[in-house]
């Protein structure tokens, strides 16, 4: 925190007397600070060593429990290699089938068992009989040992041999059947010391990374026949309760081959995860050079997990030491917390600090900001007091600006309304010349075209019998031409009447409205149309919807090139519009041509005879853009063509459009002529 101070300009003793009371006003703030920090760091130290106290009983309670439940299931492991043995110390012949089903149950209730064999002594002497008796149950018998290359190869000669005979499971460990346990001079040297002991023993725990959770234990137990054992009186003993039992002749080996990361795994399955590392050892207590033969990671929650990584204390030197029997042997246990877990530092400690600070560091603020209150605020009065000045100056620029502003806006809005008012004259005016001259147009040239048909008819009937075939034809052509040149009149002025004349808009069926447009045109027998289902309803202009529909159905099967057709309609909603199709499977439309498709006169085909005038397509486009849609071609790579257009959901009801007097007087007009 940074202290500055507002010194007034004097000079002489009167200066340097200012200074030091200044200095000495903020005596207080360094007061409250020293004796702020003191009392938190007191009281953060008290709390943090309660709290090192809870965590160090925690842990050792942790690690006592931990010591306890990897004992009893060492031993639970040990008494299944005792089942064994009593197992084949009460018989004296057991047969494969028999070891199998006796072993059974325990294999399927403990998975971290490996495998559980049973190795008879066999001597020299014995071996050629025991190889011929074994093949009885498995004709593959043979004694073996391990060669050079990493296969099997039988066992040399030795005075004794130990093959495993029975092994269970049997496809996880077929691999061991026959082996001679002799052939390795460490296995050797443990089977004599059971023998001797007449004890269970077991190995220490291998595997190829001594932190690995797969370390291999395996247990020896002998059996001794029961034929020559003799008892016997210690008579040293006066009470006679100390008896020593002379063993027969060994009979062979239970094994048990037992997974040390399951057997662990399985006797800390019953406690809750609390990040505890166990360390296994068989030097004892305080040997600074012994090395650990198996090593246990502490289960942790996936939470705590998460906060060792990102814990920033440093790690707990508390560590807890016990020992098991195993065996025969002892084992030391060395339980040490994992990084993250029973640490030193405590967030009630931390806490408690950084409260501390906080409260010593605001105390001090308060008393700074009452000492300088005074000073900051005629400083604060004479910058305000500038820049309101500076804003009221600003504010009556900006006040002279707009009024100038606004006064050039009025005189541009009065120019605007002047010229919108003469365009918008104009463009009425041209509009009616526009429809007068398509009346003119439409009157003065469909009025000699049907004086040209009633002449060329009159001919026709005059000279009939009189006129050849050629003749003939060419009264035909002229009169297809003459209604050719009708239609397109038509043409024009109903394109010219789009945008200018509506009808109203209602609840439009579109399914209904295709079915009466196909009844209207009448289709040959041999086009079929479909109709897909789920067509939907419109609130448009049911006249120029079905327009549509016409000029696209009927341009699909004047333009097809067979005598059968098929034609599709189908919709799909898009939300606000539908998009409507047409398909057909025409001869298509080539690429050059599709970009012209809906101008105006354009045809594919130029025949003598129809009344094709390549006003269609475009009609069927200014219609469907009056109603706020578009309109698009798609045609596959051989046949067909997909007129796909959009039309909105729901329209409002314009008055865009009404006829005009012209135009009613044009259509009187054309309804007297006609009669």
């Amino acid at each position: 925190m940074s202290l500055f101070f507002i010194k007034r300009p004097n000079s002489g003793v009167a200066s340097e007397s200012s200074e030091t009371s200044v200095w000495w006003s903020y005596s207080p703030i360094i007061i409250v600070a020293l004796l702020g920090a003191w009392a938190t760091w007191m009281v953060h130290a008290r709390i943090a060593d309660l709290e090192q106290q809870r965590r160090d009983g925690a842990f050792s309670e942790a690690a006592r429990d931990r010591l306890l439940v990897v004992q009893r299931e060492l031993d639970y492991a040990l008494g299944l290699v005792q089942d064994i043995g009593g197992f084949f110390d009460a018989s004296a012949s057991v047969t494969r089938r028999q070891f199998r089903e006796f072993v059974g149950p325990t294999l399927k209730r403990n998975p971290e068992v490996q495998a559980l064999q049973w190795v008879p002594k066999v001597t020299r002497e014995e071996r050629k009989d025991f190889v011929v008796t074994a093949r009885r149950g498995f004709s593959r018998f043979d004694i073996l040992e391990p060669s050079a290359d990493g296969g099997r190869v039988p066992a040399a000669d030795r005075p004794v041999h130990y093959p495993v005979l029975m092994v269970q499971p049997y496809r996880d460990n077929a691999d061991l059947l026959g082996l001679d346990l002799a052939a390795d001079p460490a296995v050797l040297e443990i089977l004599e010391a059971a023998a001797a002991r007449g004890g269970i023993l077991v190995s220490e725990p291998h595997s190829a990374d001594r932190e690995a959770s797969d370390g291999i234990l395996k247990a020896y137990l002998p059996v001794f026949s029961r034929d020559d054992e003799i008892e016997a009186v210690d008579v040293g003993d006066q009470e006679g309760e100390a008896t020593s039992t002379e063993r027969g002749a060994l009979r062979g080996f239970a094994v048990g081959v037992f997974h040390m990361g399951g057997l662990v795994d399985k006797a800390l399955s019953g406690l809750s995860p609390s990040g505890v590392e166990i360390l296994f050892f068989r030097a004892p207590r305080g040997d600074d050079e012994r090395q650990a033969f198996h090593v246990h990671r502490g289960r942790t929650p996936a939470d705590a997990k998460r906060a060792a990584v990102t814990d920033d204390l440093p790690p707990s030197s508390t560590t807890y030491e016990g020992e098991i029997q195993v065996g025969g042997q002892t084992w030391t246990l060395l339980f040490k917390p994992v990084p993250g877990f029973f640490q030193y530092g405590s967030w009630s400690s931390q806490l408690v600090l950084g409260s501390g600070v906080v409260f010593t560091l605001l105390s001090c603020i308060y008393l700074f900001a009452l000492i300088g209150r005074a000073q900051e605020v005629r400083r604060l009065v004479a910058q305000r007091t500038l820049e309101l000045s500076r804003s009221n100056t600003a504010l009556n620029a900006e006040i002279v600006e707009r009024r100038r502003a606004e006064r050039a806006l009025q005189v541009l809005n009065v120019t605007l309304e002047h010229r919108v008012a003469r365009r918008t004259t104009e463009s009425e005016r041209r509009a009616r010349d526009l429809e007068q001259f398509a009346y003119v147009a439409s009157h003065d040239l469909k009025a000699p075209l049907r004086a040209i048909a009633n002449l060329a008819e009159w001919l026709k009937e005059d000279l009939q019998g009189k006129l050849t075939a050629e003749t003939q034809e060419q009264f035909d052509l002229l009169r297809d031409r003459v209604a050719r040149m009708s239609a397109l009149i038509e043409g024009l002025l109903e394109y010219s009447r789009i945008g200018r004349t509506s009808g109203s808009v209602e609840d439009v069926d579109v399914g209904a409205l295709v079915v009466d447009t196909v009844d209207s045109i009448a289709p040959p027998e041999g086009f079929r149309i479909e109709i897909a289902p789920g067509m939907p309803h419109l609130m448009t202009d049911r006249l120029h919807l079905g327009q549509v529909f016409a000029n696209l159905i009927g341009n699909a099967i004047s333009h097809h090139d067979r005598p059968q057709g098929l034609i599709r309609v189908s919709a799909r909603d898009l939300g606000e519009r539908y998009e409507l199709c047409v398909e057909d499977d025409g001869p298509g439309i080539p690429p050059e041509y599709r970009d012209r498709v809906f101008m105006m006169f354009q045809t594919l085909t130029v025949k003598d005879f129809g009344s094709n005038t390549g006003i269609g397509l475009a009609l069927v486009k200014k219609l469907v853009e009056e109603h706020g849609g578009s309109i698009l071609l798609e045609c596959g790579e051989d046949r067909g063509c997909r007129f796909i257009f959009t039309w909105p959901t729901r329209e409002v009801q314009t008055d865009i459009g009404k006829h005009d007097d012209l135009q009613n007087d044009r259509d009187n007009r054309e309804g007297r002529e006609r009669r």
